[in-house]
């Protein structure tokens, strides 16, 4: 699920109907399910880049160091790397490696949107004490308080 269509998602479920107090907190169970669930998926496909991350830079470690046997550049359709390099050249050059950087850019790209959902389960959470609040107000202005 891409950041924007949370973002939305959140834009409809974010505002308290403040003449339906009862109805809204209610409903403060489903839309936690509802964003915890979609949290909980988002972590899990960063776990999985994470581990993708980490097996492409051992890949790519044999390949710069010339490890790398002939029948996996064939199968992973790479071209020998030719020069020779230091070893401690190598993690440079992995770290400018277009294909790592990818996965590094949707790894960063998942962290900010499991940040964002974690801010909007604490919003949630928090729900119940912001429709009191809106109850108490509400008391005070009709002078029940």
């Amino acid at each position: 699920m891409k950041l924007e269509e949370i973002q939305e998602l959140w834009n409809r479920d974010r505002d308290i109907d403040i003449e339906e107090l009862a109805i809204e907190s209610s409903r403060i169970p489903q839309i936690h399910d509802k964003y915890l669930k979609i949290y909980i998926d988002e972590r899990i496909r960063l776990k999985g880049l994470e581990f993708e991350l980490a097996k492409l830079v051992r890949t790519k470690t044999d390949y710069y160091s010339g490890r790398m046997a002939q029948e996996d550049l064939e199968k992973l359709g790479w071209e020998p790397f030719l020069d020779k390099i230091l070893k401690a050249e190598i993690n440079s050059y992995i770290d400018a490696d277009e294909d790592i950087f990818k996965i590094k850019r949707n790894i960063t790209v998942m962290q900010e949107k499991i940040n964002y959902l974690d801010s909007v389960i604490k919003m949630i959470n928090n729900r119940g004490f912001q429709i009191k609040s809106a109850i108490d107000w509400i008391k005070f202005k009709s002078g029940i308080l």
